[in-house]
């Protein structure tokens, strides 16, 4: 009989749980293990979502496992520490189309408010924890401020109401939620947009517009006639307070 100490989370990139099993028996020891769990969480972030199991199977195969228990069927197993926290790590960083279909999961939008709307939410939390909230660059557009894969993904809904991914990928409140608390600090993240969201999402396209566009703003300190300027972390820290309401 072989026993397995089994860690796992998740890999929102891959779209897979995934786990780390722990056969050696110099390993399978409370220090050990407290170790591992240590390590996984210096290197993904002190509040990642991690489960534990200890089963005991015929051999230390992983097949094994899944065979013993169908829970573990389709469970990535990794093969050291290191691969297992980088697909941790690369999924709890955010984009900001996961921050756009959280939004649409709560309220209507047109492309132009969603744009708008999930610049607010980035610049509200980058003023408040000075941390970026996704990995995205933000741009000056002529119509404000835009995230380019939230652009490239809506804009073809024109002025009408955009339809959220949930009609393509059957995203509904609930996973897109989990998708924001799942990332590093993910629960102050998910707090922050909705506060933005209370705060700017009765506004109209055209308001949020006049928002960004006021004297001063981030965006107005950028050319916007020329392609994809970036609005710096500096300027929107430095700025924001001028389209703030």
């Amino acid at each position: 009989m072989a026993k397995h100490y089994i860690i796992m989370s998740s890999s929102y990139t891959d779209g897979t749980r995934v786990a780390l099993d722990i056969t050696e028996d110099r390993l399978l020891n409370s220090e050990a293990i407290a170790k591992i769990i240590q390590d996984i969480k210096q290197s993904c972030g002190k509040d990642v979502p991690l489960s534990t199991h200890l089963i005991e199977t015929e051999s230390d195969s992983w097949a094994s496992v899944a065979e013993y228990d169908p829970f573990f069927e389709e469970v990535v197993c990794s093969k050291s520490v290191q691969e297992f926290s980088e697909k941790i790590k690369t999924g709890r960083v955010l984009k900001g189309l996961d921050v756009a279909t959280y939004i649409l999961s709560k309220i209507k939008c047109t492309h132009l408010s969603l744009e708008k709307l999930v610049y607010f939410s980035y610049a509200d939390y980058l003023c408040k924890y000075s941390e970026r909230l996704f990995e995205d660059q933000i741009y000056a557009f002529t119509h404000g401020p835009v995230v380019e894969s939230v652009y490239e993904t809506y804009k073809r809904s024109g002025t009408q109401y955009v339809k959220s991914l949930d009609v393509q990928t059957g995203v509904k409140e609930l996973p897109a939620r989990s998708r924001i608390l799942f990332a590093k600090d993910g629960a102050e993240k998910l707090c922050s947009i909705d506060e933005t969201i209370q705060r700017y999402g009765k506004y109209s396209a055209g308001a949020l517009v006049e928002l960004t566009h006021r004297p001063g703003s981030p965006w107005a300190h950028v050319d916007s006639s020329k392609p994809y300027q970036v609005i710096s972390d500096e300027l929107i820290s430095a700025h924001h307070h001028v389209e703030c309401v």
